[in-house]
């Protein structure tokens, strides 16, 4: 299927990145078309990747993987997966997909 990068508003920088990487475009239209997370949505799976490539994996609030990196490490792409779900994609400064909106707080940070 053909995505139509011009309807989702994005700078000329992502867009060129997206097209350099169209195996990203499946998941993340999906991903756009989905509700915020519901309010109050306390997820038991966190995952972070940078660059389609998993950094931190967190189950039940537990850090159960992690990955090293050089500190000056600028990743093209990073997202946030939650209990499997796509939750967040940022191509360098700018954000492509956020369904953050009905985190939950927990002790001041969102969990």
């Amino acid at each position: 299927m053909k995505h139509d990068l011009t309807t989702w508003d994005l700078s000329p920088k992502t867009a060129i990145f997206l097209e350099r990487h169209p195996e990203q475009l499946p998941a993340l239209a999906e991903a756009k078309a989905l509700p915020p997370l519901p309010p109050g949505y306390v997820p038991q799976v966190i995952e972070v990747l940078f660059d389609d490539v998993p950094y931190l994996r967190s189950v039940g609030g537990v850090l159960i993987f992690s990955r090293d990196c050089l500190p000056d490490y600028q990743p093209g792409c990073v997202e946030y997966r939650l209990d499997d779900q796509l939750a967040f994609f940022q191509i360098g400064g700018e954000v492509v997909v956020d369904r953050l909106g009905g985190l939950a707080l927990v002790q001041g940070r969102v969990a």
